[in-house]
């Protein structure tokens, strides 16, 4: 008798939640991702300058269709490879991560090379090809649950990627098809804690499939935060009336700012930026204290550099980092470059 395999997307009791790094954005830390953008790229101006202010306003990540699939074969299709430069660009210009949505396999390995996250849609959920080339991408994965899907298939959707050896996915609740129109795809609140207490894997929130209209979309936002999801989907365009893909499911930019406020998002914004600077201060006073050190050692005739010392400093914020839930690999590579940067201070100071 064969044995039950053992997901890898299940809850592990060694992992709280995974951590997925997508350039300096982390989801699963407790923080609140806000993934925003156009419905698609249809310009180089359009999708720069739409970047620009969602970054203004607090968004962690830029998310836009480049390559997109439509009902009908006469609508608008995305720019292709184009859209990618110009997300790309724009993704550059503003500072923010990017994040495009792939539908067929020969184009994951052209995104991956252009963006930060490759997406796989609700249609795709199952397209286990396409799910399988995304794994060997090696990128950071945002996959949507479909419109019909289960939670155990959706999870099971995730094993795709998990099973090429990509750790690093995302999951997105973003609807169940329901039989209200005035509704349409009905969010599954439910399904974030009901997902976290089964994986290990962060869960954002997509509440825009429910109803387009900005004064639904932001107590949904808010519901999915209430409730502990990792980060939340939105799309945003600077003219949604003009727009010319998902015309009545994205916010304009005022809009998105109010979600933005109503969040809380700008005043984090604000606190990580005082953090920044008494950071800053700090280094300061730690690169002056040790140069005063090695003045100190060459007048005493004492060795400039001692590994044990370092080794124990190393360990020990380490450890002061395990108590505030820092990653060790984190504190490691943060206390060398700090170290390394300390000793090159020193040479200068003393040649």
């Amino acid at each position: 008798m064969s044995s039950k395999p053992i997901l890898k997307s299940h809850r592990r009791p060694d992992v709280e939640t995974s951590i997925i790094a997508v350039g300096n954005v982390r989801f699963g830390d407790g923080s609140y991702p806000v993934i925003a953008g156009p419905i698609a790229v249809e310009s180089e101006e359009q999708i720069i300058n739409t970047a620009l202010s969602l970054a203004d306003s607090g968004a962690s990540l830029l998310r836009s269709g480049t390559y997109r699939a439509e009902n009908s074969p006469y609508t608008f299709k995305g720019l292709g490879q184009e859209g990618l430069w110009h997300l790309e660009k724009a993704g550059f210009e503003a500072g923010l991560p990017t994040v495009t949505e792939v539908i067929e396999p020969g184009h994951v390995q052209l995104a991956a090379d252009h963006t930060d996250m490759l997406e796989v849609g609700p249609d795709n959920m199952q397209n286990f090809t396409l799910l399988r080339d995304v794994g060997k991408a090696m990128k950071p994965v945002l996959l949507h649950r479909g419109p019909s899907a289960t939670i155990d298939e959706w999870l099971m959707a995730a094993e795709y990627v998990l099973a090429e050896g990509n750790n690093d996915v995302v999951l997105c609740e973003r609807g169940s098809r329901g039989f209200d129109p005035r509704t349409s795809d009905t969010i599954d609140i439910s399904a974030i804690p009901v997902v976290q207490r089964m994986s290990h894997l962060p869960v954002v929130i997509d509440p825009a499939p429910a109803n387009g209209d900005a004064d639904i979309l932001a107590p949904l936002a808010l519901a999915g935060r209430s409730v502990g999801a990792d980060g939340l989907v939105v799309a945003s365009h600077l003219d949604p009336s003009s727009s010319r893909a998902g015309n009545g499911s994205q916010l304009d930019l005022d809009e998105f700012a109010r979600l933005m406020d109503q969040l809380g998002i700008p005043s984090l914004r604000d606190e990580i930026d005082r953090v920044d600077r008494e950071l800053i201060k700090l280094v300061a006073r730690r690169l002056h204290s040790s140069v005063e050190i090695a003045k100190i050692k060459a007048v005493k005739g004492l060795e400039m550099r001692s590994p044990d010392r370092e080794a124990e400093l190393i360990e020990e914020a380490v450890e002061d980092g395990a108590a505030l839930g820092v990653d060790r690999d984190y504190i490691e590579e943060l206390m060398k470059t700090v170290l390394d940067h300390s000793r090159a201070a020193q040479r200068r100071a003393l040649s």
